[in-house]
């Protein structure tokens, strides 16, 4: 997708189609998008909610069409794409990047250090470093 593409947001509002009910439409939108009958009654309060934004043309109608099937009534419209055709009430509440908390680290007993790194102390490997002096697979130092 190419910066110059405008980009679109489907919107409902809690109005239906009228071709089911409205328990019947509520059922379905929670079946299609796999929502709790919670969280279905939150879409369906009457306010205007963005369903789904920043999409193409195409995409957005496509979404609007399945709605549609559901019965939801929604409409499309087209995302601002700068910053000074934003809501003027609009403020930002997020200060910081948000951060990972209470996320601790490995258990130190479960940290074991690489027996490949660590100097052998077998003694068949110090007596071939003896008799023969450094060999390919020595994990014993030479001092």
């Amino acid at each position: 997708m190419t910066d110059s593409e405008d980009l679109y947001r489907v919107v409902f509002a809690g109005n239906l189609t009228g071709d089911y009910t409205p328990e019947q439409t509520r059922l379905r939108f929670g079946k299609v998008f796999r929502l709790s009958p919670k969280k279905v009654e939150r879409i369906f309060n009457g306010k205007e909610i963005t369903l789904k934004s920043n999409m193409t043309e195409d995409k957005a109608m496509d979404f609007a069409v399945k709605l549609a099937e559901i019965g939801c009534e929604t409409y499309i419209e087209l995302v601002p794409s700068d910053e000074a055709q934003r809501d003027p009430n609009f403020v930002e509440r997020r200060k910081t990047i948000r951060r990972i908390r209470f996320r601790r680290g490995p258990r130190p007993g479960a940290i074991v250090p690489d027996r490949r790194v660590l100097a052998s102390r077998r003694h068949a490997d110090l007596d071939q470093l003896e008799k023969y002096g450094d060999f390919p697979g020595n994990t014993v130092r030479p001092d």
